[in-house]
């Protein structure tokens, strides 16, 4: 078990597998076509498209890596449920930026503007998170190479 404690990031990151990474690929895609779609309204609201574009894709890969980390961590019984808080940490940081950069940049935003931000943060973090937590449960004892995908 110490040996498990004692791992590196790479070494976790490697540990996920080709489907694990596959995951974290498909998170970045997601980004990418979420920053698309919002790219029209972004520019009303002084928020710079290009610069949105940019954060979303960089924040994207660790959020998904560390998603399925997360994942896999906590359906491992072998290790300790704290193994897992770094990544989960990352997974909050790497899923709030984005939206910190609308509101830092736009200034002042319509409130109808604003509660659709909050209400598409709340959504998609929802669902992530209710998404882990039914693919924790449905490891039990077992633990695979390659987690399901969560997000």
């Amino acid at each position: 078990m110490q040996e498990q404690r004692s791992r590196g990031v790479w070494s976790e990151i490697r540990s996920l597998g080709g489907f694990g990474r596959a995951w974290a690929v498909g998170i970045f895609l997601f980004s990418a076509a979420r920053a698309l779609i919002a790219w029209p309204t972004l520019g009303r609201y002084g928020v710079d498209p290009w610069l949105f574009l940019a954060i979303d894709l960089v924040t994207a890969l660790p959020y998904g890596i560390a998603q399925a980390l997360t994942v896999k961590i906590l359906r491992d019984r072998s290790r300790p449920p704290g193994d897992s808080v770094p990544w989960a940490v990352v997974v909050v940081v790497m899923f709030v930026l984005p939206y910190v950069y609308i509101f830092v940049s736009s200034g002042s935003m319509p409130l109808l503007a604003t509660v659709g931000v909050v209400a598409w943060m709340v959504l998609f973090g929802a669902l992530a998170g209710l998404r882990m937590r039914r693919q924790i449960k449905a490891g039990g004892a077992e633990v695979d190479s390659d987690p399901a995908p969560v997000g």
